[in-house]
Order: structure tokens, then C-alpha cells, then sequence
């Protein structure tokens, strides 16, 4: 059958709050974990409707992806995109992460792709240790709207490494090139002009690719999904700012379908996280224009790449708290083909 699609402003935000505790509290100092859960938009629901629905729940494309030998930053969110809305209640008890075998707190933040399913990112309150193991499991009980849920539990382990990055509080537009930034796959501070990408300031712009080499020497996570993490940033902010152009090969062959590579805003503190799916194929459908002179770019499909051209954005929410870290991530959705791309430029914070 078909799954919903549902549009919504409304956004919904509560705590969740469990410990794992002994039958003698005064003999178990082990403090109470949280995980805070913000539903924005419609990803997540708080009733289950959809009773004709009887198709499992599924994970369409995690970040980081499955069996990945890459080490990480200690502060890499995990993204997962699902393949319908998911029941909020259900999270309680079937999500887990652990760090070297140690449960770990963090933020659940659940935003809305352009289908109207859930893509659910996790951050943790502190970094994870360094040169570790992370165990992200979600249990087969986790449910969509019609309550359904996974045909087995989900596991994803990465590894995690002990590089810190300076500061980018003086690197909007990536004039001091990779100060504060961190790529994860394909990305790089490009100097313009590389086809028909031209800088909005200055000389340089970031790039980020889900293909395989496309603007670096490396290939996206996976053969799916590339981040840039910009921080930390010591203010505490609560709006970013930032000119955007999304490319994609996917363009206009697989508009309308389920292969919507997507382009999502993470920004993280230790008070909380926001996260907003900024652009999608299916959101900028047929609206685009063809990008020229790009090198080896599309990858795959008709000799037609289309691109956004440079759009601006701007995303506001609660105080995250200080340091602060930006995170921008682009993905293919439901396969690893037909590469889409990210140019940034005047990332700005208040």
C-alpha cells in the first residue's frame, strides 16, 4: 500500500527520562541517564492510524553506514532515515548507544524528509572517548503509524577517532579554509570557479558529495553519504544562517520517487539539537537547472545534472549552548547511485 504523506508546521517537544536502577537505590551511585526527543514537524506521530498499513518498518539509509571501516570524529552525529512516520512512544526502551559497552545519553532529534517519514538524528551530551567503539541497536519493537515494526533490530557500529578540530568562529566563508571543519567522505574547501559553481564571497566555498571522489580524493561514507562538521563554535547560538546550491544526477530522471537524495542541518550544544531536512529531489523537483562543466559530474544516468542554484537559509531554534557544532550532510536515499552534491558558503551564527 501506499504510506501516508502528511505535512505539518506543528512541533512537538518533551524529555524522556529512564535510569537503570537496582532494587537498593543507596548502593547504586550510577547517575540517571536522558535522552531528550524532539519531534519538529510531522516525522514522528503520538498515535497510530494508519491501520490499512502492513508493511514493516524499515531503515532506508543510516549514517554512518552499515559495516563502515572509517574512524570518525568524537562527536559524530547518527542519521537515520526511515521508510515511514514513526511512533513516538515506541522509541522509549528500543534505542540504544553505547561506547565502549557504557550506555551513553544524548539528543533524539526526529525531523520530516520531503515524503513525510521520519529521519531521526542522534547526538550525545559529551563526545565519545577517543580511539572507541560505538554500538547504535534499535529493537525490532520500535513502530511507524500503523504498528509495525522492524522485521529484525538494527545494528550499526562505528568506530571513533581522536581528532580535534580548531575553531570556525572565524571561517563563514572558508577563506581560512579547513579551519573548524571537519569532512566525513567527499568534501573539501574548493577555490571557485570548479563547472557552474561560482563562490558567493570570497574565493573559496565548501563542497560535500554523496559519489565516490567527486570534489575530493575520498568517497562518501558507504558509497552514500558525506558531512561537514563546522566547530566548535564558542558562542551560544540559536539561529545559523548559510547560502546553499544543491546538485543532483538524480535530476529530473528520479524526481517523484523514492530515490530523494537529501540535504539535512544538524546543529548541536550540550543543551540540545536541531535538525532540519533543508532540501531534497522530490522538495525541488523539476525546478532546477542544468549545471554545466562540473568535472565527471553526473556520475551515473543521462548526461543531465541539475542544480538549485545558490539559495539562502536560515534555521532557529532554542540555545544549543557552547561549543557548538554545525553539521551539514548530504545522502543518497534507498541506493548508492546517481551522486547529489552540497555547495556552502557564508555560514553565519547568532
Amino acid at each position: 500500500m501506499k504510506k501516508l504523506h502528511v505535512v505539518s508546521i506543528l512541533t512537538l517537544s518533551f524529555v524522556l527520562f529512564f535510569a537503570c536502577t537496582e532494587d537498593n537505590k543507596d548502593e547504586d551511585p550510577t547517575p540517571q541517564l536522558t535522552y531528550t526527543i524532539q519531534n519538529f514537524a510531522n516525522g514522528a506521530v503520538t498515535t497510530q492510524n494508519d491501520t490499512g498499513d502492513t508493511e514493516s518498518l524499515g531503515v532506508a539509509q543510516p549514517i554512518p553506514s552499515l559495516n563502515s571501516t572509517e574512524a570518525y570524529p568524537k562527536n559524530m552525529p547518527v542519521i537515520i532515515f526511515f521508510n515511514d512516520k514513526v511512533f513516538l512512544e515506541s522509541i522509549d526502551d528500543n534505542f540504544t548507544v553505547t561506547n565502549n559497552g557504557n550506555v551513553v545519553g544524548g539528543n533524539i532529534s526526529i525531523g520530516e524528509a520531503a515524503n513525510g517519514f521520519a529521519v531521526l538524528t542522534f547526538t550525545p551530551y559529551d563526545a565519545y572517548s577517543a580511539n572507541s567503539e560505538v554500538i547504535v541497536e534499535l529493537k525490532s519493537d520500535i513502530q511507524d503509524d500503523g504498528g509495525n515494526g522492524l522485521e529484525t533490530d538494527f545494528v550499526l557500529t562505528f568506530s571513533v577517532s581522536s581528532f580535534n578540530s580548531n575553531s570556525f568562529d572565524n571561517n563563514s566563508s572558508f577563506e581560512n579554509v579547513s579551519d573548524g571543519i571537519v569532512f566525513v567522505g567527499d568534501g573539501e574547501v574548493a577555490t571557485a570557479p570548479i563547472g557552474c559553481l561560482q563562490a558567493t564571497d570570497g574565493n573559496n566555498y565548501a563542497l560535500i558529495s554523496s559519489g565516490n571522489a567527486l570534489v575530493s580524493s575520498d568517497a562518501a561514507v558507504g558509497g552514500a553519504s558525506s558531512l561537514a562538521i563546522l566547530g566548535p563554535i564558542s558562542s551560544n547560538i540559536s539561529s545559523v544562517s548559510f547560502n546553499y546550491n544543491f546538485l543532483s544526477a538524480e535530476f529530473q530522471e528520479y524526481v517523484g520517487s523514492q530515490f530523494d537524495d537529501s540535504f539535512v542541518a544538524t546543529v548541536v550544544g550540550p543543551n540540545g539539537a536541531y535538525v532540519e531536512v533543508v532540501n531534497t529531489v522530490n522538495l525541488v523537483g523539476n525546478n532546477n537547472t542544468e549545471c554545466l562543466g562540473f568535472p565527471n559530474f553526473p556520475d551515473d544516468g543521462d548526461s543531465y545534472a541539475g542544480e538549485t542554484g545558490w539559495l539562502n537559509q536560515t534555521l532557529n531554534f532554542a540555545q544549543v549552548g557552547s561549543p557548538a557544532y554545525i553539521i551539514f550532510t548530504v545522502t543518497d536515499v534507498s541506493d548508492t547511485i546517481y551522486s547529489s552534491m552540497v555547495a556552502l558558503d557564508e555560514v553565519n551564527f547568532n
